[in-house]
């Protein structure tokens, strides 16, 4: 029996589970739990009506450089940019800010955390002073870009020696 051209009353279907396979084992979890926008779960205090209100999409650059001519000891810089910047400004070095350094043998995580701290309360929102007058700012960390070293252990891919 075919239904090629079956009529399904709009609104009659809703997809309440999601079969998925993972290790060659098929699984069934709720739709519930598929993946939310943060703009679903994020709750923002609402300014105050007569502030001016600032939303700073911020950019964080990672790179490890040498620190001397002729033995190599690495040396990682993390940088932050205003990711909201017209592209031209954003090229400009004097728009590039040094978050801090990690030095050889530290670890990227560990750094991060006093900057995750706050920018999970900036997401939030928060009364700063801007050119004399107080505004509602709200920040967040919108892109993450490193060298491909870099890029590759923040995401957990080992190293071609690791095998």
């Amino acid at each position: 029996m075919t239904y090629k051209h079956q009529i399904i009353p709009e609104g009659s279907l809703r997809i309440t589970e999601i079969i998925y396979k993972c290790n060659d084992r098929w699984h069934v979890r709720d739709a519930k739990l598929s993946y939310q926008h943060p703009s679903d779960y994020i709750s923002v205090r609402n300014p105050p009506s007569s502030m001016p209100v600032y939303k700073l999409f911020l950019d964080l650059y990672y790179d490890d450089f040498g620190t001397f001519r002729n033995v190599y000891h690495s040396l990682g810089g993390v940088y932050i940019q205003f990711g909201n910047m017209p592209t031209h400004q954003r090229k400009l070095i004097k728009n590039h800010f040094v978050l801090g350094f990690i030095p050889f043998g530290g670890n990227f995580n560990e750094f991060m955390v006093p900057f995750v701290s706050e920018i999970k309360k900036f997401e939030k929102g928060k009364i700063m002073t801007v050119q004399g007058q107080d505004a509602w700012v709200i920040a967040g960390l919108g892109l993450v870009t490193a060298d491909l070293p870099q890029g590759n252990d923040m995401a957990g891919v080992l190293r071609y020696f690791s095998i």
